[in-house]
């Protein structure tokens, strides 16, 4: 049995969902809150934002998917690799022989 099967573990990873988006809304605040918006933005202004957008995304797939975000899923045919059947030795392209 996989981890993510285990009985408790839905619920645990839709409740660290649920916190990140906690998070994601505190860090909103935070970031619209510029008292003067053509001040000079810092580095610190980017990390809040690029830490606002990956726990809302993050935050959003685990309290909505839960264990099943682990499910395994087919590929369609047409997203499959398929390599060529193996040749003979003497199974040569056209191109290849000698006319």
């Amino acid at each position: 049995m996989e981890w993510h099967e285990r009985k408790y573990v839905g619920l645990a990873l839709r409740s660290a969902g649920l916190i990140l988006i906690a998070i994601a809304w505190r860090l909103g605040h935070h970031i619209f809150a510029v008292p003067d918006p053509e001040a000079k933005l810092r580095p610190l202004s980017y990390l809040l934002a690029l830490m606002w957008i990956v726990s809302a995304c993050t935050g959003s797939a685990l309290a909505v998917l839960g264990r099943h975000l682990f499910d395994p899923v087919e590929l369609p045919a047409r997203w499959r690799i398929h390599h060529p059947a193996p040749r003979k030795a003497d199974q040569r392209p056209a191109c290849e022989r000698a006319t």
